[in-house]
């Protein structure tokens, strides 16, 4: 299990990528940040801390942890490990890119645990996407 210093790096991460914006919540107020730390783990074992690690290494020009930067600041952070030379490092950001988003615009986000029942997420409508298809007539061969 990762350590509260490599948890709170990847939930300052997970707001810093997708963060509330014109009424709709950010990834962390959904929740996110879970779905993150458990793919990165089932995934890679022990890489949530490694991925907070280079999120504080990096922030240390800043002078503070990287949760305790400000969001321009954390923001400036991502873009240079993007840009680093390390594909390494640059797949470490990929991967909190990637899980974010998913779990930010997927049915992850609007479904409920507790209860196991699945509802749109937020994100669809405002995005103006209506849920999956299970298909469209005109793209079906007549047979």
């Amino acid at each position: 299990m990762p350590d509260q210093a490599s948890l709170d790096a990847i939930r300052a991460a997970v707001d810093t990528i997708v963060p509330p914006a014109q009424g709709m919540p950010g990834a962390l107020a959904m929740g996110v940040d879970r779905h993150v730390i458990d793919l990165i783990e089932q995934s890679f074992p022990g890489f949530v801390d490694l991925i907070a690690a280079l999120l504080n290494a990096y922030a240390m020009e800043a002078g503070a942890p990287f949760a305790d930067l400000s969001s321009d600041e954390r923001s400036a952070v991502l873009r240079a490990m993007s840009t680093d030379e390390s594909q390494d490092i640059r797949d470490a950001v990929d991967a909190l890119i990637v899980f974010t988003s998913g779990g930010t615009y997927s049915e992850w986000s609007g479904y409920d645990r507790a209860t196991g029942k699945l509802q749109p997420p937020p994100t669809w409508s405002h995005t103006g996407f209506h849920g999956p298809s299970l298909g469209h007539a005109d793209y079906r061969e007549n047979v």
